[in-house]
């Protein structure tokens, strides 16, 4: 079955599907077993059914744990890699390909065990990260949001829904869409002229466009589930090469003496600063924290 992206048509959330073959007959997700449909072509659907102790479900957000390293008793006794179908979800957030999410009887916010399986439209992966699971070994872990609000889904799902369902409990700045601030970011880019913090290379661009080329890269991450402030304190200059290292933790700022940790060519060098940018240090330690977990 050739793998798709987007809605079904004709496809209503909230359906339900007796079992998972009714799923491939529909074409919602072709896989009999496997979570997640697509590899190196990206992942174009997933289904929740309780297999991993990792996997965290707020409805309208997913932390889904990615496939491999459990035995037959569904124990985890392996590290997780970025192959097969965890490569396909990585590069379905990478190009922001859309996701098909189904649900099955077997996970609290799945339906009732009789109706099987139920399709809970489409999702985004917003970021992956490989992190120490609950049972010591490496896991893909993947962030997934709905593109509907948490209050059009639970009215779409609604007749479908276990009889005791309840919302997660969660507080504004989560159900609410990230307010980031512009002027913050481009004040960043000016403090630095443009120049990234860490190798101090400016990328200019031709007269017809205004600026040269830089991220103001916040250092605890805005919204799930680090809920980093989007304030100058918490922010960086980067440029696009070492905001992408940055984010994917292959290198740190040591926050005692703003010095580079972890990255070839500069390791020990110190980032360049501004007298008017005062960086917090407690968002460099936090980042350090996430280094330490995901090498």
């Amino acid at each position: 079955m050739e793998i798709y992206f987007g809605d079904v048509p004709g496809l209503k959330v909230g359906q339900c599907f007796k079992n998972r073959k009714a799923l491939r007959e529909a074409g919602i997700h072709a896989p009999l077993i496997a979570g997640i449909w697509g590899a190196q072509e990206g992942a174009c659907s997933i289904v929740l059914s309780g297999g991993y102790e990792d996997d965290i479900d707020d409805l309208d957000f997913i932390r889904y744990t990615g496939q491999g390293g459990q035995n037959d008793k569904k124990q985890q006794v392996a590290d997780q890699e970025f192959t097969f179908g965890n490569r396909g979800l990585q590069l379905s957030c990478d190009y922001k390909f859309p996701v098909r999410v189904t649900r099955g009887f077997q996970i609290m916010h799945g339906p009732e065990k009789e109706k099987g399986y139920r399709y809970d439209g489409i999702y985004f992966v917003e970021k992956y990260e490989r992190i120490k699971g609950k049972s010591g070994f490496y896991i893909c872990r993947f962030h997934l949001q709905s593109q509907s609000s948490i209050d059009i889904l639970e009215n779409d799902l609604r007749p479908n829904l276990k009889s005791n369902y309840s919302r997660t409990t969660r507080t504004s700045q989560t159900i609410q869409k990230i307010n980031r601030n512009i002027k913050n970011r481009e004040k960043i880019k000016s403090i630095y002229d443009y120049r990234c913090q860490v190798c101090e290379i400016k990328l200019t661009t031709p007269k017809k466009f205004p600026n040269s080329i830089a991220i103001g890269a916040h250092i605890k991450g805005l919204g799930r589930p680090h809920n980093g402030p989007d304030e100058l304190e918490n922010m960086l200059c980067l440029c696009p090469n070492h905001h992408e290292q940055f984010d994917k933790f292959s290198y740190y700022i040591d926050p005692m003496n703003l010095e580079v940790r972890g990255l070839s060519g500069l390791e020990n060098k110190k980032i360049l600063t501004d007298k008017s940018h005062k960086i917090d240090p407690d968002f460099l330690q936090y980042h350090y924290d996430l280094y330490l977990k995901n090498n």
